[in-house]
């Protein structure tokens, strides 16, 4: 039987599928305009996720050092004990929610504490600081539709790997490359840009604001701007003040881009014709990552390809756009009121300084003590509370729980989600029943709240997704019948450069911040890149026997010194861990690329040594920025 259905997994394509629940296999639905008939070996491959030897499918509950199978009766009376006890003190819970799945439902544990008061945390390891630049920038957070891109005359793709991360983005470009597009890639390198693009620049990681104030430099210098563009900002003066007082070939100097690489990019702008701007989510995830991305915004905007077709200035929509609130329909708990937050990025510290204590914690779409920088001291403050989690596989965070509840998986439930890329709202069916004992994520926090000895109650499923489809007026049966519905946002964003702002008005930025000096000691930079075939931590572990591998370039000062016959270290001011080195062509000199998403307890781990520093904007983590060298032992 073939059914429509879709992913919820952590990637902005969220792609309608087609699922063969004879054969196993999985394709993209060939009805959705976006999806357009394929996917990415990520979604392609779920079914050996589903299926797997190492999944976890029935509760577990801590006995000493292992854990030993329950029931799930036995399993909730214990934690409904223990949620009861920490009640008194709404404070001594502490809910971490990621985004391991989407959805109307998937929201349901974070309605739930929001229902009991408990902590939360703030701080953001994805996109948040780009996304409070937009905003700054913007009033709002938009870009114009996906398709436009198909208008663009040029396209300038500022460190988007869209060969691992958006791959339906990338077929949208090389379509409008056959029609005679052309395309600029501005990239550390050592990635899958040279596939799709005409050109490339190299640049230092991270210093994408000088790039672009060079090319503003540009602008300024040649007198090429439209003054009408500039009556729609509020504070042209004020940058146009800080790039006046700006040498371009200092700029070009701090970004590590040739004067010739940068006046090229201007001439990309300048030109007759329109330019959109697709921008990585990497670059915003720097010291100053929000920075990076207003000065591209800034680029976009003084060259008049803001508000335009086939232009605009791309990074991100909100996936929950579309779709509404159904928290008012649970019954019970407290009402709303300020709620304690601790830092996402340094979640171990918080907790060891937590005054009052926590005492419960409850996680669930989040591999959070592989995902956050530090994730050993996580690790370790995780030993003091009673800790839940709703977890599939015995992963590093599982590996610190008390109990252990097996969710269901994407294709063994139901749920609506939207795309932090498109306009489709998209139906996940459920496709073939739960896995063991498995239960929807939805229905262990019903019968949790139900449990307890103040209830929460929670409506029904279908109600749920109902009322989440309200604000966007979608038929619930339409989307039962389709798998998908569109929501009419305009083709161009900002036409006629209206802004979000309550004047209307774009906002520019008014500094611009130096990059930190190198540190001697450690004086190459580590990224830790986006996977083609897994998301993130979900990674099988048969995929993680051995050595991870780290890639560099010839050119790289630590390449010459390297005893290919000794074990290898990658060193940060946060500890080593082994590693095997290999070279690959046009990467930046002094970059170590690592995929990320290894886990700790098989020493794939990179965030285990890197330091939780915190960006420009919104509380992003800056993981890019962190130093490192590789050595000898």
């Amino acid at each position: 039987m073939k059914i429509t259905t879709a992913c919820t997994m952590d990637c902005g394509d969220a792609c309608s599928l087609v699922v063969d629940t004879e054969k196993k296999t999985v394709r993209g639905n060939p009805k959705h305009p976006f999806t357009k008939g394929f996917c990415c070996k990520k979604g392609g491959r779920y079914f050996e996720r589903i299926g797997s030897e190492d999944r976890i499918t029935e509760p577990l509950v801590r006995r000493g050092s292992g854990f030993d199978p329950v029931s799930w009766d036995e399993a909730m009376a214990l934690v409904a004990d223990k949620l009861d006890a920490a009640r008194t003190v709404p404070e001594s819970i502490l809910h971490i929610h990621g985004h391991g799945y989407r959805g109307i439902l998937g929201k349901a544990s974070t309605v739930f504490f929001e229902k009991l008061g408990a902590s939360t945390h703030y701080g953001c390891l994805c996109d948040d600081t780009g996304i409070e630049a937009c905003i700054r920038d913007f009033g709002v957070l938009n870009h114009n539709d996906p398709e436009d891109i198909l208008n663009a005359d040029r396209v300038v793709n500022w460190g988007r790997d869209m060969t691992r991360c958006s791959i339906h983005q990338l077929a949208l470009v090389q379509k409008a490359r056959k029609n005679g597009t052309e395309v600029l890639t501005i990239s550390p390198g050592g990635d899958g840009t040279p596939e799709f693009s005409d050109v490339n620049v190299m640049i230092r990681p991270g210093t994408d604001r000088f790039l672009a104030a060079a090319v503003l430099k540009l602008f300024l210098e040649a007198g090429d701007l439209n003054p009408w563009v500039l009556t729609r900002t509020a504070n042209w003066p004020a940058l146009r003040g800080l790039v006046d007082g700006l040498k371009f070939r200092d700029l070009c100097a701090a970004c590590e881009v040739p004067a010739r690489d940068a006046e090229m990019v201007y001439e990309w702008y300048a030109d007759r014709g329109a330019v959109a701007t697709v921008m990585g989510w990497g670059l915003q995830r720097h010291v100053y990552g929000g920075e990076n991305v207003r000065f591209i915004n800034a680029v976009a905007m003084v060259s008049g390809q803001i508000g335009i077709r086939g232009g605009g200035s791309y990074f991100n929509i909100s996936s929950g756009r579309n779709l509404g609130d159904w928290s008012h329909l649970v019954e019970g708990g407290v009402p709303a009121g300020e709620r304690r937050r601790l830092l996402l990025q340094d979640l171990g510290a918080e907790l060891a300084k937590a005054d009052p204590p926590v005492d419960f914690v409850w996680i669930d779409g989040h591999n959070v003590v592989n995902q956050i920088p530090d994730g050993l001291a996580l690790a370790d403050a995780l030993a003091a509370p009673f800790v839940v989690v709703v977890e599939a596989v015995m992963n590093d965070t599982a590996m610190r729980a008390d109990v252990i509840l097996p969710p269901a998986l994407m294709f063994e439930r139901e749920d609506v989600l939207g795309s932090f890329v498109h306009n489709y709202v998209n139906r996940c069916a459920e496709v073939v029943p739960p896995r063991g004992n498995a239960r929807h994520d939805f229905d262990i926090m019903a019968e949790l709240g139900a449990r307890l000895r103040r209830p929460v109650r929670f409506p029904g499923r279908e109600r749920c997704l109902r009322e989440g489809l309200k604000a966007a007026n979608i038929s619930w049966d339409e989307l039962e019948e389709n798998g998908f519905a569109r929501v009419n946002h305009p083709m161009v964003a900002f036409e006629d450069l209206v802004f979000g702002h309550l004047d209307g008005l774009y906002r520019f930025p008014e500094a611009l911040h130096p990059e930190p000096p190198r540190d001697p000691d450690y004086p190459l930079q580590l990224l830790t890149l986006v996977r083609g075939e897994s998301l993130h931590s979900q990674i099988p572990e048969q995929d993680m026997r051995g050595v991870p591998t780290v890639w560099i370039s010839k050119q790289n000062p630590a390449f010459g010194g390297l005893n290919p016959a000794m074990d290898v270290y990658l060193t940060t001011d946060r500890g080593a861990m082994q590693v095997r080195v290999e070279t690959v062509e046009d990467l930046h000199p002094r970059t170590v690329i690592m995929r990320r998403g290894g886990w700790m307890k098989y020493g794939h781990g990179a965030n285990a040594i890197i330091a939780p520093s915190v960006t420009d904007m919104a509380h992003g983590t800056a993981y890019y920025s962190q130093s490192c060298r590789l050595e000898n032992r």
